[in-house]
């Protein structure tokens, strides 16, 4: 038995000590023993320890395990630290943590082992399973799928993992989520350095989205992410973390990037196309009036014709970018297709090497027209022609045609085909060949506009465009524009002018007096001012004076005002109304085809898209001259 010491050390314990013999009968047992199960000293010492704390359905298991010791010398419970259920003395079952080991001095005759009661322990484990199957749960609930690792240990993944990566359940990896073997090698490193500065505690928690290949040869965006939840002397143990299919917000994202650098483009080129298209109608202006001089030889007649060409070609530059860059206010109008293309045809054969041969067949779209703005129609036909050309660079046939079609479900229309034979779009680039930015054309040849501007006409005017192509044989892009028939389609003839006092507001020192120049040489009255004050004052004092000076028409520019204190060019309109107590007829004149112009259905207010022909502002102001 123990002595004193031993004795004192065993009652100062807080663990319940129980020593047995090889009989299992009771030796000795603590004072923590002696309260864990209720029992008083004298009817708990000498009695089978099967007829005390033991459950009866494990008395028997007890019985035998003793029985084996004895033939063998051996235990299941020897030297190990189990949990079992025990009962007290009023019957009470509760858990205990069981810890038994032999005697040092009597091996075969007594036993000795130390009890600690778990209830604590087991209620805290209870509720931490019952909330991990409940987080288990709303996981499995979420769209995310999610992931549980052991640190040097096993990945447990969820059903839905599977689906995000494309495989069966079966197949889910047994890895953690840095190392999944479908993530793309490009995204790697980055994945496993994210994986690492987590685990290092460097990084709060572990997030990366990825380019994840799928066996069906689909590429699709992951997200992952997670975060340590147990430690052990402050290193990561176990994660629990989530992985999402993202691919539609990672193509919303990038959406919404282009848009974002289409308004960026658009406040760039903005800043500039004011300027840059008022010298360029000043250019083309000038070159117009020098044209008409007499005694000009015809080689420099030729050149000045390129000089106006050269203009047109500049303005689709700059008129790109902006349709593009921000929204249009278009002028929507009725005109002839088969003219139209005609017109661009034109435009575009002094950029066509000889090497490529250009034909057309618009004939049977002679008495066919369409409904868009006039210019941008022109701007995505010239952008084929450009494209097509730069399809060849050695050469091959370029084919224009233009046939009116017409169904039951979707009325009159115009096929317009445009089609080469240059080298042809890759099977795979085709879906995106209408893209903003996208140009299969090698880097700094192609800037990825044109297309997408023909697509935003097109569809904007209720159409569609299909582009087939054969590699290596050439390509072909069809447009399908809702058709109107024209009643006796004769040529317009031009609108007939009256002699007139037209008061020009153009702030551009160049533009100004060539502008005035081109009004004077077909009789009108012209009063030049650089502000729109000036303006405003001289049509006030013209307005005392004869009736044959007073301001008849307004050409003045449209956009935001170019001096301190002046004012838009649609509002000294409606200020010079409003003062000379009359309709004014106005041509406003803009360089930015994204400005909006009111006019409330009024027929005597138009608006020239500089640069623009001589013809166009003095039809422009004879046809608002005549609407008066």
């Amino acid at each position: 038995m123990p002595d004193a010491i031993e004795r004192s050390l065993l009652e100062s314990l807080p663990d319940a000590v129980i020593s047995i013999d090889r009989a299992s009968t009771i030796v000795f047992a603590n004072s923590a023993a002696l309260t864990l199960f209720g029992f008083a000293r004298s009817e708990f010492i000498g009695r089978p320890l099967a007829e005390t704390i033991i459950p009866p359905e494990l008395r028997a298991q007890h019985m035998r395990g003793m029985q084996r010791f004895q033939e063998t010398g051996s235990g299941p419970v020897i030297g190990r630290r189990i949990d079992i259920t025990a009962i007290d003395r009023s019957g009470r079952r509760f858990p205990i943590e069981l810890s038994v080991c032999l005697d040092a001095d009597r091996p075969r005759e007594l036993f000795h082992a130390t009890i600690r009661e778990t209830t604590d322990r087991v209620a805290r484990e209870a509720v931490s399973t019952a909330e991990r199957e409940r987080l288990r749960q709303i996981l499995d609930a979420t769209a995310d799928a999610w992931w549980e690792h052991s640190v040097g240990g096993s990945t447990r993944y969820s059903d839905a993992a599977a689906n995000v990566l494309g495989i069966g359940a079966a197949e889910l990896p047994a890895c953690d989520p840095s190392s999944i073997p479908a993530i793309s090698a490009e995204d790697r490193a980055r994945v496993a350095e994210s994986w690492r500065a987590h685990l290092a505690g460097e990084a709060a928690r572990f997030e990366c989205t990825v380019r994840l290949a799928r066996p069906d040869g689909s590429v699709r965006w992951v997200r992952l992410r997670g975060r340590s939840v147990e430690f052990d002397r402050g290193r990561p143990t176990r994660l629990v973390g989530t992985l999402a299919d993202v691919s539609e917000q990672q193509s919303a994202d990038e959406r919404l990037r282009n848009a974002q650098r289409l308004e960026m483009l658009g406040l760039l080129a903005g800043g500039f196309a004011h300027d840059l298209n008022n010298l360029l109608a000043a250019i083309r202006g000038h070159a117009a009036l020098a044209a008409t001089e007499h005694g000009v030889s015809p080689p420099a007649i030729e050149s000045l014709a390129a000089i106006q060409l050269a203009t047109t070609r500049a303005r689709m530059l700059t008129s790109n970018m902006l349709s593009l860059g921000k929204p249009r206010s278009e002028a929507i109008s009725r005109f002839p297709v088969g003219a139209a293309i005609e017109e661009a045809v034109e435009i575009a054969r002094g950029g066509m090497p000889k090497t490529i041969a250009v034909s057309m067949d618009l004939g049977s779209a002679s008495g066919v027209a369409v409904e868009l703005d006039p210019s941008a129609f022109q701007q995505l036909i010239l952008n084929l022609l450009v494209n097509a050309r730069d399809a060849m660079p050695s050469g091959g046939r370029l084919r224009i045609e233009a046939v009116p079609i017409s169904s039951a479900e979707r009325g009159d229309q115009v096929r317009i085909s445009v089609e080469d034979t240059g080298v042809g779009i890759p099977p795979e680039m085709i879906d995106r060949i209408l893209e903003p930015f996208f140009t299969t054309k090698a880097g700094g040849e192609g800037t990825g506009l044109g297309l997408a501007v023909v697509q935003r006409v097109v569809t904007s005017a209720g159409g569609s465009v299909e582009v087939t192509s054969d590699l290596g044989r050439g390509t072909r892009f069809t447009l399908l524009l809702p058709a109107h028939r024209i009643e006796g389609h004769a040529a317009r003839d031009a609108a007939p002018h009256a002699p007139g006092t037209l008061l020009l507001v153009e702030p551009h020192e160049v533009l100004r007096p060539m502008l005035g120049e081109m009004l004077r040489s077909i009789g009108h009255r012209v009063l030049e001012c650089q502000s729109t004050t000036d303006a405003i004052r001289l049509a006030r004092e013209r307005a005392r004076g004869p009736k044959e000076s007073r301001v008849s028409v307004l050409v003045a520019e449209h956009g935001a005002p170019s001096a301190p204190g002046s004012m838009s060019g649609q509002r000294m309109h409606a200020q010079l109304e409003i003062d000379l107590g009359m309709r004014l007829p106005v041509v406003f004149m803009c360089s930015d085809p994204s400005l909006p112009v009111v006019h409330g259905g009024r027929s005597d207010v138009r608006m020239l898209q500089k640069p623009f022909e001589i013809t166009d502002l003095v039809e422009a102001v004879s046809s608002v001259n005549s609407a008066r």
